[in-house]
């Protein structure tokens, strides 16, 4: 089966944007800037539900990334996002086309 599909074109990417004011609105526009952390939206007083707004941008197509790591303060490990270069380059494709809002 796996033979059949190598045949068919890739899927082309192109996520939906968040809801204007939504936690996923935020976090796209932070992850654009740097990678991310639970601790770090909390220290900057945007919430506590960071992955729940990262689940979002993924159900919207912009294949979020996240790695284990450890953290000072924390005895677990914790998630730390980022977005693929692909989904960058999306959002200022986007903007440029005035699409975002960013």
């Amino acid at each position: 089966m796996s033979e059949q599909l190598s045949f068919l074109p890739p899927v082309p990417f192109c996520p939906l944007l968040p809801p204007h004011g939504s936690a996923a609105e935020q976090a796209l526009y932070d992850l654009l800037e740097r990678d991310l952390t639970t601790p770090d939206w909390i220290a900057e007083r945007k919430g506590w539900r960071l992955a729940a707004a990262v689940k979002e941008l993924g159900y919207l197509g912009w294949e979020p990334k996240s790695v284990l790591v450890q953290c000072r303060d924390w005895d677990n490990p914790i998630a730390r996002y980022s977005l693929p270069a692909k989904a960058k380059q999306a959002f200022y494709s986007m903007r440029m086309q005035g699409g975002a809002h960013a």
